[in-house]
């Protein structure tokens, strides 16, 4: 999706989310008698009648909790997800669709960039980042680390994991941090 399209489709999200869960709000109240007077301050034809109903106040509270709990789902559904589970590989048509397991070839790149000597561990995944594809590759470095043979080691690993991705759109990005003590001792690493 075009960043365009994706701001205008969580603004729109939030403002339908928004006035859906004011609107529950306002049944909730009026079902609770929070807003003094509501059948009296509703001018709409047959709307103060339905007031009078019996079955009305619980109508109103049900409708309520509903418009609320609409509202928060489109909400979540809104957030921006950063993780990818399956992406859809070369070769896919009308016929069938071929994927790939998105966080497994991610988390196997980084077990295997961690079997680098001087490296402590790693880690991978693939996040929509910005509406680019991008393999993340995660690595703590002992403090001695030869950094030379560590950057051939993430080049080669990610040279790996687009080859088996297969997808010209796939972007790439390490993160190496260098722990602060040595393997041996109990002392906290840094990420």
């Amino acid at each position: 999706m075009r960043r365009g399209l994706i701001a205008f489709d969580r603004t729109a999200a939030l403002v339908i989310a928004v006035l859906a869960i004011a609107a529950g709000a306002a049944a909730l109240g009026w079902r609770y008698d929070l807003i003094p007077d509501a059948p009296n301050r509703v001018a709409i034809d047959g709307l103060t009648d339905l007031a009078t109903m019996p079955w009305w106040p619980w109508a109103t509270g049900a409708g309520g909790v509903l418009l609320v709990v609409l509202g928060l789902t489109w909400l979540a559904r809104h957030l921006p997800r950063h993780g990818t589970g399956q992406i859809r590989l070369p070769g896919s048509d009308t016929t069938g669709r071929l994927t790939a397991d998105a966080k497994a070839a991610a988390t196997t790149a980084g077990q295997a960039l961690a079997q680098t000597p001087g490296v402590r561990d790693g880690s991978g995944r693939i996040v929509l980042d910005r509406g680019q594809l991008v393999a993340e590759l995660t690595a703590t470095l002992e403090p001695g680390a030869d950094l030379d043979a560590v950057r051939e080691a993430a080049e080669q690993t990610s040279h790996e994991l687009h080859r088996i991705i297969d997808r010209d759109d796939l972007r790439h990005r390490v993160e190496l941090s260098v722990a602060r003590s040595d393997k041996s001792s109990n002392a906290p690493r840094v990420h």
